[in-house]
């Protein structure tokens, strides 16, 4: 049986005579294998891209959002205090209103009523000037675009602006002005909470009171000891404001009867999950058309190798006269479709890479590069040339040396 390296030699000398049939057949195996790693990265960078942003708004923060009115009060957030693990807790009250700056009106839809821990807990990062503190009564932190980009002036820290809010219980418009003590917003638009802190307004709670008329809160904003326990403490704070509140605890984690819970509780574990759940998605979708780009190469490969076998009927039985056997032959075809699919495997994984490389680059991610990716891409185009390979060297190998070589 021929060796090893004399079939790599006598498949490069095969390759190099028909260079362009040779540069076709690998082409099909480059566009699939690029596809498929220009996948793989560009989800990694999703992913981890997202995953950055979940973690520079808090990694150990729980949100438990009321799914009603008057359901949370200062006794519901003591019992989110008690909970062990809970090291803080913010409750949040929310109204809509309208924001007059320098006599130019803008519809307000987040006005949120909060304590001067909540800047700590929901870490919410300050461009400018300070958080509200309780002792605040005529202090407000907007957001940075709402204060940049939405009024004709820029709004600034110590500018003053007129917030006019319904009273629900008076039913009546109660407009105060106010002298801006802080700007805040991330320095890059943050996908999971910027845009919701770039365009806020926070006023201390005890004024949105005031203002907007209602006791309840609309969010308790809670933090625990570390990222580590967050699950944990989530589930905890669930199941005693579903005691405190007269749920029956058998409603929690059952889908079925999901719509007779009033609140919500979410925290960034769960963010994090359900991100890595749609890059996963993402992925296999995306690989899964790639795909078919392989199916499409390894067929070619498999049609160009028969009509090489057709065209070198009299090699092949040149070759079986000067005693290779049908096993050399065979080794010495499936050689050559192993060399087509690794040179484009290669040249594909590359390609995949720069694909990916620019793709991350316009979306603003940073490039996520995998190693068993790109060795995973080469080994699965060896793997393809080897499937298509075998069958058109097994038809070769069983070739008679006789008529082989009376053939035209």
């Amino acid at each position: 049986m021929i060796g090893l390296h004399h079939g790599i030699s006598m498949g490069l000398a095969s390759l190099k005579s028909a260079k362009m049939r040779s540069g076709l057949t690998a082409l099909g195996i480059i566009i699939g294998i690029a596809a498929v790693v220009a996948t793989f990265t560009l989800g990694s960078s999703f992913g981890a891209y997202f995953s950055d942003q979940i973690s520079s708004s808090g990694s150990n923060y729980i949100m438990i959002i009321s799914q009603k009115e008057n359901l949370f009060f200062d006794q519901q957030v003591q019992v989110v205090r008690n909970t062990p693990g809970v090291t803080g807790a913010s409750p949040v009250s929310f109204a809509g209103g309208v924001a007059t700056f320098m006599g130019e009106e803008k519809n307000i839809s987040a006005i949120y009523g909060v304590t001067e821990d909540y800047a700590d807990i929901a870490s919410v990062p300050m461009q400018s000037g300070s958080f509200i503190t309780d002792k605040d009564t005529s202090a407000i932190v907007i957001g940075k675009k709402l204060a940049q980009e939405e009024f004709k002036n820029e709004i600034t820290t110590r500018s003053t602006v007129t917030l006019t809010v319904l009273n629900t219980d008076t039913n009546e418009y109660i407009t105060e002005t106010f002298k801006v003590k802080g700007i805040a917003g991330y320095n890059e638009t943050n996908i999971i909470s910027g845009s919701e802190i770039d365009s806020a307004i926070y006023i201390p709670l005890d004024v949105a009171k005031k203002l907007s008329g209602k006791d309840d809160y609309y969010m308790i904003f809670a933090m625990t000891e570390s990222a580590d326990d967050v699950q944990e403490v989530a589930d905890d704070v669930e199941t005693n404001l579903a005691r405190n509140l007269g749920v029956s605890e058998r409603y929690l984690n059952n889908p079925e009867y999901e719509d007779l819970i009033p609140f919500m509780v979410m925290n960034q574990a769960e963010f994090l999950e359900q991100v890595q759940e749609i890059t996963q998605i993402l992925q296999t979708f995306l690989a899964g058309i790639g795909s078919i780009s392989l199916v499409v190469g390894s067929v070619g490969i498999m049609n160009i190798m028969l009509v090489t076998v057709t065209e070198r009927t009299k090699e092949i039985g040149t070759l079986k006269a000067l005693g290779y056997s049908s096993k050399d032959v065979l080794l010495l075809f499936v050689t050559e479709a192993i060399m087509i699919s690794s040179v484009g495997g290669t040249i594909g994984v590359f390609l995949g890479l720069l694909i990916g490389y620019i793709g991350a680059a316009v979306m603003g991610f940073s490039i996520g590069l995998s190693v068993p990716v790109i060795i995973g891409g080469i080994v699965l185009s060896m793997i393809i040339g080897v499937i298509a390979g075998v069958y058109p060297a097994n038809k070769a190998a069983k070739m008679n040396p006789v008529d082989a070589l009376r053939s035209e």
